[in-house]
């Protein structure tokens, strides 16, 4: 059997849906409906039905769900088993980080490391993300939410704030708010999805309630260059908005800190030298900038 179409068939399993399962296996829509068709007619069978919410594992669909993650943890076991031999830290490890996180936090951090391991090449997976450690998308994840893969070895490494900022020039056109009462006037760049981090978006909603949404973003780095460019106030994380002179931190003390920063990764790949040399690089790098991840 090809496992090519066992491992689309257990995204669209995951995802209940196509396009979703595309965009974590950088495919198209097409491309995966007409694989689970092949895998369908190869089966001579149904794996999913369609449903309101989406799509719906068949019977059958359940019992080969059961077979292929059970072909896709031999398919690591025999990867870990191979990789191993040797203790030296050598080989590609692909570390799933949002892409801020890795340009503006982790991409000062690497040349160091780089130097210190030169049989290591580090592989950034920025998009999709985050990407799935069960699929064998990325060997480690940082995700700044809920774990969402079961049977991961997680760790938390930090407390991530988030604040409020504007850039020099809008402040120097209107006083900032400080109070509840003074959000009015106002322009703000919101959330476009609030699905991505729902607690963040609440957040960012409920303080600037009074004040008029300018525009929405569904990329921090969007976010970023709205506030830079004078548009309006926004909810940034403060190792960001920090970074930067030309923004100000708009009431100090309205200070978010959210939900654990967590660092994932597959158990029967945890043990090889060049994936935990990259986690402890990665949690050494939080730990020397905590207060400046809590902002």
């Amino acid at each position: 059997m090809n496992w090519d179409l066992c491992k689309v068939f257990i995204a669209v399993a995951e995802a209940g849906d196509y396009s979703a399962a595309a965009r974590q296996l950088r495919s198209s829509h097409p491309t995966v409906g007409r694989k689970m068709a092949t895998l369908e007619a190869e089966l001579g069978t149904r794996l999913f039905t369609r449903a309101t919410t989406g799509l719906v594992l068949t019977d059958d669909g359940r019992r080969f769900q059961a077979h292929a993650l059970a072909m896709a943890k031999a398919a690591t076991e025999a990867e870990a088993a191979v990789s191993a031999r040797g203790r030296e830290a050598r080989g590609v490890v692909k570390l799933s980080i949002g892409p801020t996180w890795a340009s503006h936090w982790l991409m000062p951090h690497l040349r160091v490391f780089l130097d210190e391991h030169s049989q290591i090449e580090v592989e950034l997976v920025t998009h999709p993300f985050p990407a799935s450690v069960m699929r064998r998308e990325a060997d480690i994840v940082l995700r700044v939410f809920e774990i969402g893969e079961e049977n991961l070895v997680s760790r938390r490494i930090a407390k991530l704030g988030v604040g409020f900022y504007a850039s020099r020039d809008y402040a120097s056109r209107r006083p900032l708010p400080e109070q509840r009462g003074e959000w009015k006037g106002h322009r703000v760049i919101g959330f476009a999805d609030n699905a991505s981090n729902p607690e963040l978006g609440r957040w960012s909603d409920r303080i600037g309630r009074d004040a008029t949404v300018a525009m929405r973003c569904s990329s921090q780095s969007d976010m970023l260059a709205a506030a830079r460019a004078g548009i309006g106030i926004c909810a940034l994380t403060c190792f960001v908005g920090d970074a930067y002179p030309d923004l100000v931190r708009v009431a100090p003390r309205k200070l978010l800190s959210l939900s654990d920063v967590w660092l994932l990764a597959h158990p029967d790949l945890v043990g090889l030298p060049a994936i935990r040399a990259v986690m402890d690089f990665v949690v050494a790098s939080a730990r020397g900038d905590k207060d400046l991840l809590r902002g």
